[in-house]
């Protein structure tokens, strides 16, 4: 394949209607339930990272109140309760409550699946502590402290209020996209980075099954910022996919592109960052094809993404 690679364009007006799958009324609400108000400000995002093991504390005037961050918390449930409608079991013996093995019921076939259990394990934590009677939450140096007894166990979690925000973040990216033709390698990066910066956030966690899982992964990946190409230029070389990538964009950190590629006739969203030197393998390029059907359109949601004005 050579040349410049396009979007496909709309079928010709003599051509059948394409399929359009219909999406179920829970999977279109679930999202917006969990997101709430959801700010489109594109603010930077403040998080503490240290660096050594040695604390540093800073001193802090008084706080002018001491009551919970009450809009982190109710949004964690808000997440947990999507969550839980989206994807819970359904079976009867599963149904009602926030059990363990509600949480053990759910699906983990791909790295994605594992991923989502862990998140909704986070948040059933919390709606635990709060819809228990045994259940306590304390805020102290910070933190937000999430505890109950559990069947002679203590069920415990210290969390910033910065890494319940990034756990509603993650429930609804991932509730937003499941509505969306990314390739399921795609969500897996975003959602595995999601997950590496919430348990950063995480200072302690307990429950049925003591720590959370911990994964590898498998490649970087920038979740702050997607720059979406859709004329890049590409070239079979050997055995391996060449995106000619301009020199003045080709540091990865600043220029955290998404190339949309039209490559044997089906759509493929490839990251910049699985790429090497311009080049990804043909053998790996499968991995970034996405689900919709040969020729047929990107959802509609797409459209502001590609503005399609002459410059001046």
């Amino acid at each position: 394949m050579t040349g410049t690679a396009t979007i496909a364009q709309p079928a010709a007006a003599a051509e059948a209607t394409p399929r359009r799958t219909k999406v179920p009324l829970v999977d279109r609400l679930a999202a917006d339930l969990a997101a709430g108000s959801m700010s489109t400000l594109a603010l930077p995002q403040h998080r503490q990272l240290e660096m050594y093991s040695r604390p540093m504390l800073l001193s802090f005037a008084e706080a002018e109140t001491t009551e919970l961050p009450l809009v982190e918390i109710a949004g964690a449930l808000r997440a947990f309760n999507a969550l839980d409608s989206a994807i819970g079991p359904r079976d009867a013996e599963c149904e009602g409550g926030v059990s363990w093995q509600r949480y053990r019921a759910l699906p983990r076939r791909s790295g994605t699946e594992k991923l989502v259990a862990e998140l909704f394990r986070a948040l059933r934590l919390i709606w635990a502590c709060i819809a228990d009677r045994s259940g306590h939450i304390e805020w102290k140096n910070g933190l937000i402290c999430f505890d109950r007894l559990a069947e002679a166990s203590t069920v415990t979690m210290k969390i910033t209020p910065a890494g319940l925000a990034l756990l509603q973040s993650a429930v609804v990216y991932f509730l937003q996209v499941r509505r969306l033709p990314y390739p399921d390698a795609y969500v897996e990066a975003m959602l595995s980075e999601y997950y590496a910066d919430i348990i950063a956030e995480i200072r302690s966690f307990s429950d049925e099954n003591k720590s959370l899982y911990q994964f590898r992964r498998k490649l970087p990946f920038n979740r702050y910022l997607r720059l979406d190409c859709d004329n890049p230029k590409t070239r079979i070389i050997g055995e391996a996919l060449l995106i000619d990538i301009g020199e003045a964009y080709r540091d990865p950190v600043r220029f955290p592109f998404d190339f949309y590629i039209i490559h044997d006739g089906g759509l493929h969203i490839i990251p910049v960052e699985a790429l090497s030197d311009g080049r990804l393998p043909l053998a790996q390029l499968a991995d970034w094809r996405t689900p919709l059907p040969e020729g047929d359109d990107l959802p509609v949601w797409f459209r502001s993404r590609f503005s399609r004005g002459r410059r001046s």
